[in-house]
């Protein structure tokens, strides 16, 4: 437990990577990882798409046409911290692979909820996983993952949606953690029955 503990406590969101390939064998742990992450019923909704090269340039470019025009007009996002924003846009920070995260899309919109519940924990597994495998990783949802054109780069079908774009590598950086909100848990948290 000691060692979970602390990848959760130290795992960062890497917003710059190391041009260095990642070694197939460390994704297949990342994977495998993500793959033992629990679903309700068992059910195991989630699957995934490894990219590099030609489709990681591909999911970029499509959240840069959109970002170029968004970032620089959004009037929540401070002015000094646009032209960074952009850059990042451009590649995702660098990361020379992807794992997109999809789920099942079911006519019952609570299984549908649960299966993307069950997504999101297979993408907390591969984020632990990836932090242990000495790789970063960054959670992508937004425009970017319900955009049409990257459904179709992706080869999507129309009973999957995206949880995560999840570009991966090495850090070519370290954040520092940043605050929580109510760190000693008073205001989060309600005992009933206590």
């Amino acid at each position: 437990m000691a060692e979970t503990f602390e990848a959760i406590l130290k795992r960062r969101t890497i917003r710059k990577y190391k041009k260095d390939e990642v070694p197939t064998e460390k994704i297949k742990k990342t994977l495998e990882a993500a793959n033992w992450a629990p679903s309700n019923g068992n059910s195991q909704p989630w699957e995934f798409i490894v990219t590099k090269g030609e489709y990681v340039d591909k999911v970029c470019n499509i959240f840069y046409n959109w970002a170029k025009d968004y970032i620089p007009n959004a009037p929540y996002i401070p002015t000094e911290k646009k032209a960074g924003m952009l850059e990042y846009a451009k590649d995702f920070g660098g990361a020379p692979n992807h794992i997109i995260v999809t789920y099942e899309v079911y006519d019952d919109e609570i299984k549908t909820e649960e299966s993307l519940m069950a997504a999101s924990a297979a993408i907390q597994n591969l984020t632990l996983s990836a932090y242990e495998e000495g790789l970063g990783t960054v959670w992508i949802a937004g425009h970017v993952a319900h955009e049409e054109e990257t459904r179709k780069t992706l080869n999507i079908p129309e009973n999957r949606k995206i949880a995560g774009i999840i570009p991966i590598g090495y850090p070519d950086m370290d954040p520092p953690a940043p605050p929580r909100v109510d760190p000693e848990l008073k205001e989060k948290v309600k005992w009933l029955g206590y």
